[in-house]
């Protein structure tokens, strides 16, 4: 790590150094979590702790500015509070070698105890009818024009080749209800998000639900779902699974019904105690206005999970695209700035693991029966680094109060409900090139009139 010179008083500095951070946050992730994350014995007198490195790129994840303007805001708090302090700041270069010097498992360690401990923390509050909502998709990202950033994330192609940023591609199983991501993966454009869902699968456990998009139903992916005692809700395409023959339901409507899916020899093989078929309830329903939908699950209990609850309990699954853009823009996911590979997989650790605790301050502030995902995570994030001054100079015998205090204001951000509010998206007007001259029908339907003000 690097030292530097800290002024009269290094030990009482240093100390002061080594307990600061964003100080809303410091019951999420202590001290000791630190230590069990880097367990490497440093000097007394090293200012870059992995620990103050870590925080300094978290302020980097709140939308601070640059590192440069991260640091200097940093050093600005401890003059406030040790004013024998010298003007000049940590350097940003000091800081850069001491985040290179971090090893990957240190960041991979904080995200992994983070999500498992919201996890058995608030493990039964935040379900519907017992299950655990979770969503899976994927993002593109684009990443700093930098000659090794784009060998190794090239951006995406066409005929005339590479074109714009160089790319990765983030696929995030995450709460539809808390708004925690508990899994991911970061990747290139060359690998499908079918593909990283697979993988993220693993992490699926008894009593989860999945909702996905009509880009990831097939039989692989049930299988999948299946096999980690799970179950699922996927959007289902009209040219899959919908030629198999129908079996009416115990709830006798016409609207859904039962089917048998066959599985190759392959998944035969490696599910064996799935049988040679799955059997799946498919729900086919419309919006006024748009074309007929489809929807698949493994829910078969016709009266414990009805029609209507199925049809309701999907469109939660736009949460995530939520998530998403509070990820690259509240947060800072769309402005990286490592210029290695490793590097950018560090930042994107630590934003990831932000969104976690943020969303873990939220979870505690909302009162029953409210979801973190019912606030504001904007106004949270605001409110949180409102706070940090007062926290960080206030004795310890005013924390507690002060974080109450910090916890009902954030449970006050509450998001209004607007019926009727829609975001018209590119192809549901016109229809989506599919290539080859053809061109897919369009969401809406030609004849519906365009709300263009939805009521408030």
């Amino acid at each position: 790590m690097v030292t530097s010179y800290i002024g009269k008083d290094r030990p009482r500095t240093a100390e002061i150094l080594r307990t600061h951070g964003l100080t809303p946050l410091r019951s999420i992730l202590t001290p000791q979590l630190f230590r069990l994350a880097y367990a490497a014995i440093l000097p007394a007198k090293t200012i870059l702790i992995p620990e103050v490195v870590f925080w300094l790129m978290a302020l980097a994840a709140f939308g601070e500015g640059s590192m440069a303007g991260c640091v200097t805001s940093f050093w600005a708090s401890m003059r406030a509070v040790i004013p024998w302090l010298p003007l000049k700041a940590v350097t940003e270069e000091a800081f850069s070698t001491a985040r290179r010097k971090l090893p990957l498992r240190f960041f991979l360690q904080l995200f992994t105890y983070i999500s498992e401990a919201f996890f058995k923390q608030f493990d039964t509050r935040f379900r519907w009818k017992g299950l655990r909502l979770l969503g899976i998709d994927g993002m593109d990202v684009n990443l700093p024009r930098h000659p090794h950033v784009q060998r190794i994330y090239p951006p995406a192609s066409n005929q005339h080749g590479g074109r714009g940023h160089p790319q990765a591609r983030l696929v995030g199983l995450v709460g539809l209800l808390d708004g925690v991501c508990y899994a991911f993966r970061w990747t290139s454009l060359h690998v499908g998000e079918q593909s990283s869902a697979r993988r993220l699968m693993r992490d699926l456990r008894a009593g989860d639900l999945l909702l996905a998009d009509r880009n990831f139903p097939d039989k692989t992916t049930f299988a999948g779902v299946l096999n980690q005692c799970a179950d699922f809700l996927f959007h289902l395409p009209s040219n899959r699974f919908l030629k198999l023959a129908r079996n009416p339901t115990p709830s006798n409507r016409q609207e859904e019904w039962h089917s048998c899916i066959p599985l190759g020899k392959t998944l035969r093989q490696q599910y064996p105690h799935l049988g040679s078929t799955i059997t799946v309830r498919v729900l086919q329903y419309q919006i006024p206005g748009f074309r007929p939908s489809w929807l698949i699950t493994s829910l078969l209990d016709t009266a414990a999970f009805t029609y209507e609850e199925l049809v309701g309990l999907y469109h939660e699954r736009w949460r995530q695209e939520t998530f998403h853009r509070e990820w690259k823009h509240t947060l800072e996911l769309s402005n990286l700035r490592s210029h290695s590979a490793m590097g950018l997989l560090k930042e994107v650790l630590v934003q990831l693991t932000i969104n976690n605790v943020v969303r873990w301050v939220m979870a505690q502030a909302a009162a029953p029966p409210l979801c973190p995902v019912h606030l504001k995570f904007r106004e949270s994030k605001r409110l949180i680094l409102a706070s940090v001054p007062a926290m960080t100079a206030a004795p310890a015998c005013l924390l507690p109060e002060l974080y109450r205090e910090l916890l009902r204001e954030i449970g006050r951000q509450r998001i209004l409900v607007r019926p009727g509010r829609s975001y018209e998206r590119k192809w549901d007007v016109r229809g989506r090139p599919k290539g080859h001259g053809k061109i897919a029908a369009p969401a809406k339907l030609a004849s519906t009139k365009e709300n263009r003000y939805a009521p408030i």
